[in-house]
């Protein structure tokens, strides 16, 4: 989510800058990108959707999702782009509002036997965000020497998708690895027959629910992208291999 420009993932880059922009254009606006998208809801409706989620301690990449009984349907990247970035800033808004009395959130709290907390998650891509580039390119580095069969599995699996898609996977992949490190401090390194073998997984067996909520919220902001966009037919590809790469990732050295 910062400052540099260069294709991330497979390029070799680190393009922070073409995170999505957080900007809250007022209800009229937002109520007509969510009728344009398929969203039942009102704003109101999405308002007290967030408050709540807020309140119970939920991030704004778990929440949002939820706001559609089925996909998005958006006409065009620019109104994927649009509605999403107004939706995290009224989120932004209604988070500020419920802290307001708070001096300082300070780290979430999470046990690290279990799978990580939408919050812890959402904290992690802050800090992970916030990386200077130097420190960032030696985790990139590491990332690609520990995990080779790893990364391999990714290419090989969307062998046939575009190539923004297997460049937005292995960037996901990084920074899944990246978090469970940060939180459990090692990482396996699963051979390709042991990610394969993941890839048969049901669909709701997820070992790590908040970070998928991430990364589909992640993979719908790529899809927005004007100069690099995922194609969306590729997003269910993509979601099924990094499942299967969470679960390979998530089990204990």
């Amino acid at each position: 989510m910062k400052q540099n420009n260069q294709p991330r993932g497979g390029k070799g880059g680190r393009d922070n800058g073409g995170r999505l922009p957080r900007a809250y254009e007022g209800p009229e606006v937002l109520g007509q990108l969510l009728a344009g998208s398929g969203c039942e809801l009102s704003v109101d409706e999405v308002t007290d959707e967030f408050v709540a989620g807020v309140e119970e301690g939920s991030a704004a990449n778990e929440i949002i999702p939820l706001l559609w009984e089925l996909d998005p349907a958006f006409a065009s990247p620019e109104q994927a782009k649009r509605t999403f970035s107004n939706l995290f800033g009224l989120w932004d808004l209604v988070a500020a509002d419920a802290v307001a009395d708070l001096v300082t959130l300070g780290e979430p709290d999470f046990d690290p036997a279990q799978p990580l907390t939408a919050d812890w998650v959402d904290s992690a891509w802050r800090r992970l965000d916030a990386l200077p580039s130097k420190d960032w390119r030696r985790a990139r580095d590491q990332f690609d020497n520990v995990q080779a069969e790893t990364a391999t599995f990714v290419f090989e699996a969307l062998q046939d998708a575009h190539a923004v898609a297997q460049e937005v996977a292995m960037d996901q992949t990084f920074e899944t690895w990246w978090m469970l490190r940060e939180a459990r401090g090692e990482v396996g390194r699963p051979g390709r027959g042991a990610l394969r073998a993941a890839l048969t997984h049901e669909v709701d067996d997820e070992v790590e629910p908040a970070l998928a909520v991430a990364a589909t919220t992640a993979l719908w902001e790529q899809a927005a992208d004007e100069e690099r966009p995922l194609p969306e037919d590729d997003i269910p590809t993509v979601e099924r291999v990094l499942r299967a790469v969470r679960r390979a990732l998530a089990v204990r050295p």
